[in-house]
């Protein structure tokens, strides 16, 4: 047996594995030396759009939007100073220019959560001393701050952030990176600045939960084709295209490359060096241990759902066949107290339950409207920096396919077992437990691959050979 080291909270937990058990960790680039350089290069040769300076005059009225701090804050530090020089030389003041937060569902943030996030610079520029800010967190469920723009080719409810419409150019400025959310991010506009009800059409059951949506293959997703779509249909209500800037990290959420310009043309380029640096080629396995950090992208590990999202979406990461063979099992190591943040995340001990009453996460569909409109969850979204309540929904249905595809799910380390049984798990108290556990399944002798640090060092898409 070998030792292994896997994040577990904020420590690392030794585990012992097999001597022929793969580990898989990314090997993510040092930073480009001049990533200013990157951006200006970008900006001078957007595709399929001219440049910003060519897209505005005197008097336009601008937005740039930025991933929420569910993502990394250096890149934006580095791009939008950069972008506001642009505007600025091309005759447009930053006070007429607007920033915000594409939060999606997520939590509206606060103030010293911008300045951490945008830099000294930014803010102190655009955060006023008045309550007039012009950083603003996009807000989901305000229906005076969303415009109906129709309905996507693919059936999509489209409603949008009105700074889509109002604005006479918008740019927005995202990250690539893989995700089991459409094989690779990019394209932000559409989760980030989305209402309630069209979050609905791209999150629900009914996408999520196609099979078609279960891998990792950008090209293939069934959840990436409803993306696009909608990008298109927003595009076609406005008139104009949304200037996009989307930067591909490497260590230290420093930058390696950055694409400018239409959504649709700077797709591929920005794909193929993500895959490029972190496609690993892995063989298809009986069991996949993954390790989980004390945070995770919603929230902090001790909370089960987290635990969950983390053990199971980061198998989904796969193209070609399944990482985890059909029936395999997987082992989470997390320390899941059961512990549910009521302030941070309103909803999700009561959806816990009504997932606890549900055959599976398809079931919860028709319990989506109540918690859309749910006037005591709403203002605790709205005014204290809550996720909306409609968020656990999609976690459990981004879940559901691993919960199907196999046999076990362990969580090895964890101090609440009951709350892992709510969710359709095991627990046990120490790897070792855990292992032995899984074998009873996959038998002893069982082709093991570890992922320790898949969630604290840039994620890893995986071609299953």
């Amino acid at each position: 047996m070998r030792k292994v080291l896997v994040d577990y909270f904020d420590k690392k937990m030794e585990i012992s594995v097999p001597d022929d058990a793969i580990v898989l960790e990314s090997n993510p680039p040092p930073g480009h030396p001049e990533p200013q350089k990157l951006v200006r290069d970008a900006l001078a040769n957007p595709l399929g759009m001219p440049r910003i300076s060519e897209l505005v005059k005197p008097g336009s009225k601008v937005t740039i939007a930025f991933d929420d701090p569910c993502r990394p804050g250096l890149p934006r530090q580095i791009i939008i100073p950069i972008i506001l020089e642009e505007l600025n030389k091309a005759g447009v003041p930053d006070e007429d220019i607007i920033l915000i937060s594409a939060n999606g569902n997520h939590v509206k943030r606060t103030k010293e959560e911008f300045r951490k996030y945008l830099g000294d610079e930014v803010y102190n520029r655009f955060w006023s001393k008045g309550s007039n800010t012009r950083i603003l967190n996009h807000d989901c469920a305000d229906p005076e701050g969303l415009v109906y723009m129709g309905v996507s080719e693919m059936g999509d409810y489209v409603e949008y952030n009105k700074l889509l419409s109002t604005s006479d150019l918008f740019i927005y400025c995202g990250t690539v990176q893989s995700s089991n959310w459409g094989g690779m991010t990019g394209c932000g506009v559409i989760i980030g600045l989305a209402g309630a009800r069209s979050m609905r059409s791209t999150h629900s059951w009914d996408v999520v939960g196609d099979p078609m949506s279960c891998h990792g293959d950008q090209n293939k997703m069934f959840y990436r084709h409803h993306k696009d779509a909608v990008m298109d249909q927003i595009e076609k209500f406005i008139g104009k295209k949304v200037f996009y800037v989307d930067a591909v990290l490497g260590q230290g959420t420093q930058i390696v490359g950055v694409y400018a310009g239409h959504y649709k043309p700077i797709q591929e380029p920005a794909w193929k060096q993500v895959t490029e640096l972190y496609q690993v080629k892995a063989p298809q396995a009986d069991l996949v241990v993954v390790g989980l950090p004390q945070f995770l992208l919603y929230g902090e590990s001790t909370n089960q759902l987290m635990c969950l999202v983390g053990t199971t979406t980061a198998p989904r990461h796969w193209v070609n066949k399944p990482l985890v063979r059909e029936g395999g099992v997987l082992i989470g190591c997390g320390k899941c107290t059961g512990v549910i943040d009521d302030e941070l995340h309103p909803s999700y001990a009561e959806v816990a339950k009504l997932f606890d009453r549900s055959f599976n996460a398809g079931d919860m569909y028709d319990h989506e409207d109540q918690y859309l409109h749910r006037p005591d969850l709403l203002f605790k979204y709205s005014h204290c920096h809550g996720y909306h309540p409609i968020h656990p929904f999609w976690l459990f249905y981004e879940s559901q396919y691993m919960l199907d595809h196999c046999s076990k799910i362990i969580f090895a380390g964890a101090e609440n077992p009951g709350a892992l049984r709510q969710l359709g798990c095991e627990a046990t108290r120490s790897f070792d437990a855990a292992f032995a556990r899984a074998k009873q399944v996959v038998g002893h002798n069982p082709r093991v691959l570890v992922l320790p640090t898949f969630w604290s060092k840039p994620r890893m898409q995986f071609y299953v050979e």
